[in-house]
């Protein structure tokens, strides 16, 4: 997939690729909400291999006329709306939505880089506010995908909970095995189900220092960056 973006912005990374691996393992089907979508790679990669119905959501313009110039340059056919997922509305109830949300912590130091502030700092897009509006936007049985801070576990749990979100399956990932897990990746329910799943975890790195697991995952992304 070919893919523009902001040379000084937000540029999509290896998380957003770990993102649109999880998600893929699930087959999603129907209509798709990307939150946040950034230059559109999550969803435009989950539309290229499951034909689901792409709706993509951004507060940047910039970032939604990257992931528009994307899907003409894919021949993917999307909708894209540039507004704060807090005021965004629609008809449609979503069987699925993704989002790869701000999480860093509101203490630490701001960049300057205005883009690079929503993209990266949690009070742009508060955990429960994702969660809030993802729920009155998911089909009832829908599915929710999110990546977060994997030492905000705890917080991630509670405020699931706290807006009735049942956890389906969870899966961390650590830049190498003798390392803390860096990143989680969340597959949650409003419907119930029976048991969550805790699966086996992603290192990015193994002992020897390759990187065959990311680099098979990237491999089926086959994302290329013009700019």
């Amino acid at each position: 997939m070919l893919l523009r973006q902001s040379q000084k912005g937000y540029r999509y990374n290896t998380d957003s690729i770990l993102l649109y691996d999880f998600v893929s393992r699930h087959k999603p089907r129907g209509a798709l909400l990307d939150v946040g979508c950034g230059c559109g790679v999550i969803g435009l990669l989950l539309a290229r291999d499951f034909g689901v119905a792409l709706t993509g959501v951004d507060i940047q313009e910039e970032m939604i006329a990257f992931s528009r110039e994307n899907s003409v340059l894919n021949g993917i056919a999307a909708q894209f709306v540039a507004t704060d997922f807090r005021a965004f509305g629609s008809e449609t109830k979503f069987n699925t939505i993704v989002s790869n949300p701000p999480f860093y912590h509101a203490k630490t130091t701001p960049s300057r880089n205005e883009s690079l502030r929503f993209a990266r700092y949690a009070n742009a897009l508060p955990l429960g506010d994702l969660l809030a509006c993802a729920g009155r936007l998911l089909d009832s049985k829908g599915d929710l995908f999110f990546c977060y801070d994997a030492a905000a576990a705890f917080l991630v749990m509670q405020t699931l909970a706290n807006y009735r979100y049942h956890l389906k399956s969870l899966l961390f990932v650590h830049t190498a095995k003798d390392q803390a897990a860096r990143l989680m990746l969340v597959h949650a329910k409003k419907s119930l189900v029976k048991a969550a799943k805790i699966l086996p975890p992603i290192f990015l790195r193994n002992e020897d220092g390759s990187q065959s697991e990311i680099r098979a995952i990237s491999h089926r992304a086959e994302t290329v960056c013009l700019a």
